[in-house]
């Protein structure tokens, strides 16, 4: 339910990644750290699928996350709320019931939000 590969044309280099995560969450109250590590380290993602990511986790950010999450928020923890909700198969989950009901309610927000997913659904 992400953008496909193929279709990146952008390198993902460090510049890049980094200008992505000042881009949509320097104005959030989250904590950055370790969020450039967890996607070069922890995903196989390409930079068009990680900019995907970060634009619905920032315009769903109050929505779902702020207002189901207590503490320090990092940006890391969303990451893999999205990274599950929209790549891993729901009966797939795991977790608390907590953050199953979290993950469900960003692919919900995704489903709403996005113009064509019924194309990224069925096409990625």
């Amino acid at each position: 339910m992400i953008p496909k590969k193929e279709i990146n044309i952008y390198p993902k280099n460090s510049e890049n990644v980094n200008a992505l995560i000042k881009y949509y969450f320097a104005e959030l109250d989250l904590n950055l750290d370790q969020s450039f590590e967890y996607f070069f380290e922890k995903t196989s993602l390409e930079l068009n699928q990680f900019e995907f990511l970060c634009r619905k986790i920032n315009e769903g950010y109050l929505k779902v996350f702020k207002q189901n999450l207590k503490g320090q928020i990092t940006l890391t923890n969303l990451l893999a709320y999205a990274f599950d909700a929209l790549t891993v198969q729901e009966s797939e989950w795991q977790g608390s019931a907590s953050r199953i009901k979290i993950t469900k309610e960003f692919k919900d927000f995704v489903k709403q939000t996005e113009i064509d997913f019924d194309y990224l659904e069925t096409n990625n």
